[in-house]
Formats: structure tokens, sequence, C-alpha cells
């Protein structure tokens, strides 16, 4: 496998408001929760049938995951847990999710040096 490939495998998608209402929306949504950045790197997203499930990375010193409820109108957060880089990153152990966090906090670094 080229280098390229592997590096790319390990990419998180970045929170990006202007481009995406639905990205501006998660934004505010942490933000009224007291969660706030500038560079936001969504580390998991697993859709189920009555909620959203995010794990999101702030800037490159903490993670934070929550549940969005699927009703309609409805964008409140549900189970509210924040960790530090540090602290998640042991909680992860060894393999591709830590990849993934580590790739994406290099990245976060690089943005927020601009």
């Amino acid at each position: 496998m080229s280098p390229q490939r592997l590096h790319d495998k390990y990419k998180s998608r970045i929170l990006q408001p202007h481009e995406s209402s639905q990205d501006a929306d998660l934004i505010s949504l942490m933000a009224a929760n007291g969660l706030r950045g500038t560079v936001f790197h969504v580390l998991n997203n697993i859709p189920e049938q009555y909620e959203d499930i995010y794990t999101v990375l702030i800037d490159d010193r903490s993670v934070v995951t929550f549940e969005i409820p699927r009703t309609a109108g409805s964008l409140t957060v549900k189970e509210l847990n924040v960790f530090s880089l540090s602290q998640y990153r042991d909680e992860l152990g060894q393999g591709k999710n830590r990849m993934r966090l580590d790739r994406a906090a290099e990245d976060a670094r690089k943005l927020l040096i601009k």
C-alpha cells in the first residue's frame, strides 16, 4: 500500500460551517454546551435508529462524544462526555482509531498555526 493511500485512510472530516448547514448546526450545538474551538474534526459518526452519535476532536486539546436525538425539529445534546486529548488517547489503546485521532490532532495543530 502506498504511503499516500495509508495516509488518506486515516483522515477525519473537518466541520466546515460556511459550506454546510449541518456542520454549522453541530458547531453551534457544541458552543451552546460550552464547547468552543477553532478546528472541529469528526472522528466518528454513528447514525442509529433514534439518535446520531458523534465523536469530535476540538482543536488539538479535547475530544467530546454526544448523542443527538432524531426527533423532528429538535437539536439537543444527550449524554455529553468531554475528555482531554491525552485521556481519550490512552483509553483508545492501539489501532486504527488511535491512528485516526493522532492524524486529526496533527492536522488540527497545522490549521491552528496558520
